[in-house]
């Protein structure tokens, strides 16, 4: 079985209270899926189904680099969400006792040759 250690590290400096170290912050997961999905979003609701064999612990979400339309993770149908940016990334770790069967990337454009790549672990 695949096996899942997903780490991030940050630094925030020149802040009034000084620089402050992030992590580090760590995702595991004994039984990992490593399925990939790699869309174009398409202007408006993009439903992302979440595999289910094995169950993942999380997914990663990375952004095309030169996108420029914002792209909103949203949970279910209404959900105003969270717009995660027009770039970079997001690591979402899920309850692993309540798998989400699927999420919705909403993009407020079609990302016409842009390609953004869902890693579940």
């Amino acid at each position: 079985m695949a096996a899942a250690c997903v780490t991030v590290y940050g630094t925030i400096t020149s802040t009034p209270t000084g620089r402050r170290e992030l992590g580090p912050l760590v995702a595991t997961s004994a039984t990992a899926n490593s399925q990939v999905q790699r869309i174009v979003l398409q202007s408006g609701s993009n439903t992302i189904t979440i595999p289910t064999v094995p169950a993942p612990s999380g997914v990663i979400i990375q952004l095309p680099s030169t996108n420029t339309a914002a792209t909103t993770l949203k949970g279910i149908t209404g959900d105003t969400g969270l717009v995660i940016g027009k770039t970079g990334w997001a690591v979402i770790p899920f309850d692993p006792t309540s798998t989400p069967a699927s999420f919705d990337l909403t993009s407020a454009a079609t990302q016409t040759g842009l390609v953004t790549e869902i890693a579940f672990f």
